[in-house]
């Protein structure tokens, strides 16, 4: 789980740099993708484990 969320962040920091250079479309494209699938990731996960400390 957070080698999968280092991973994507190392992505969107490549790309920022990319952007940096040239502000293209791609990086707003994969930023906007990683950061709605990280979240539902990590929400998902800590109702999990809200759930399961409950029982």
């Amino acid at each position: 789980m957070h080698f999968t969320s280092v991973f994507f962040l190392s992505i969107v920091m490549i790309f920022s740099s990319i952007r940096h250079i040239n502000n293209g479309s791609i990086y707003q494209y994969v930023w906007s993708w990683t950061i709605n699938n990280d979240f539902s990731l990590e929400i998902k996960h800590i109702s999990a484990a809200i759930t399961i400390s409950r029982l």
